[in-house]
């Protein structure tokens, strides 16, 4: 498949998964986002990588939409296009699809795309699906999960629950880096006092002395873990053993099963556990294979574009519905998520919040 040139739906999904795609039906279990009003003027496209080493994401992201388009989620089809994984081919795909008559593109997916798929499409509103919120200042509309989401999630948590103490595990990189800066510009007026970090060099035996050391002597009321990697699994999993209430990030949705039994008790940031898992079920039951976060994020954000018809109302104030939870864009071009907090229990996650 070449980049800049629409998907035929019926034989991308019949060449890339074994079950049939559904007809548009009426009694299935829809997206459970909100339906957008039947005047919509909305002509959306979405860039994808469906070509090159991340093609099989994309796709995955392209058959969600379209099951829920089948659906009857969504009141009109959304052009698919390929945005390959250089800036130039995504900057050809956002070309072509002004030029087809997109009002509202949604994608690119990568950060180094965005900025040439804003200048390609020029007037035309761009739902970047990054979580780089810098890019806001290029004038996308930034759509993408960020750590001050799961951060703000976790803290409005706390808040509820009467948790006072947060300790949080250092986990490096750029995700990790803003999840901190989130928790110290908010912590404190969700009444939230932020304790020294965990240093990342922490062996998982010496966990429960680093937390009564980051705690002054006493436990943390939570832990917050910003982060997947092996070696963090290992120090979350001697939290949880420690008797800390220890929260993930959205990172841990991605979790295989061996991983979940082990990490028994703990919480994590992620998608709302009704509409999320049900669509997920569908797509499985469909497709026969899993359903990403990230393509669950595709969906979410199709959606909001249909729904808000162009782009003088994508900064209104209704809240959209979304599979990763309750979505909506501030004036800056950012968007605020509230995400569910998600517990691990005998090996099946469960909704707390």
């Amino acid at each position: 498949m070449t980049h800049a040139t629409r998907l035929s739906r019926r034989k991308c999904i019949a060449v890339l998964a074994a079950a049939p795609l559904v007809g548009a039906c009426a009694a299935g279990p829809g997206a459970s986002t909100r339906r957008p009003s039947a005047t919509s003027n909305a002509q959306v496209a979405l860039l994808l990588p469906l070509s090159g080493t991340r093609a099989p994401l994309g796709q995955q992201m392209a058959k969600a939409v379209w099951l829920v388009e089948d659906l009857g989620g969504t009141s009109g089809r959304t052009r698919v296009l390929d945005a390959g994984e250089t800036p130039q081919t995504a900057a050809d795909a956002a070309r072509d699809a002004v030029a087809q008559g997109a009002n509202i593109v949604v994608g690119p997916l990568f950060r180094d795309q965005t900025p040439a798929v804003i200048e390609a499409a020029g007037p035309v509103p761009v739902l970047s699906l990054s979580n780089d919120t810098s890019l806001a200042a290029s004038s996308a509309w930034v759509f993408g999960v960020t750590p001050a989401q799961s951060v703000d999630t976790v803290l409005a948590f706390a808040k509820d629950t009467g948790a006072r103490r947060l300790a949080v595990l250092e986990t490096g990189g750029l995700v990790g880096q803003r999840a901190v800066g989130a928790i110290n510009a908010n912590a404190r007026r969700s009444g939230v006092t932020p304790l020294p970090m965990i240093p990342a060099a922490t062996q998982p035996a010496q966990m429960a002395d680093a937390l009564r050391q980051a705690g002054g002597g006493a436990m943390p009321d939570i832990i917050y873990i910003p982060g997947a990697g092996a070696q963090t699994l290992r120090l979350a999993e001697s939290a949880v053993q420690s008797g800390v209430t220890t929260i993930g990030s959205v990172q841990w949705s991605g979790l295989g099963q061996s991983d979940l039994d082990r990490l028994d008790k703990a919480c994590f940031t992620g998608p709302d556990p009704v509409r999320f898992n049900r669509l997920s079920a569908f797509f499985r039951a469909q497709l026969d294979e899993e359903m990403g976060v990230i393509a669950a994020l595709a969906v979410d954000a199709v959606g909001m574009a249909h729904a808000a018809g162009g782009a003088a109302n994508l900064s209104r104030s209704d809240t959209f519905e979304g599979l990763l939870g309750d979505t909506r864009f501030d004036r800056d071009r950012t968007c605020q998520r509230r995400l569910a907090i998600l517990r691990i229990d005998g090996g099946d996650v469960l909704p707390v919040t």
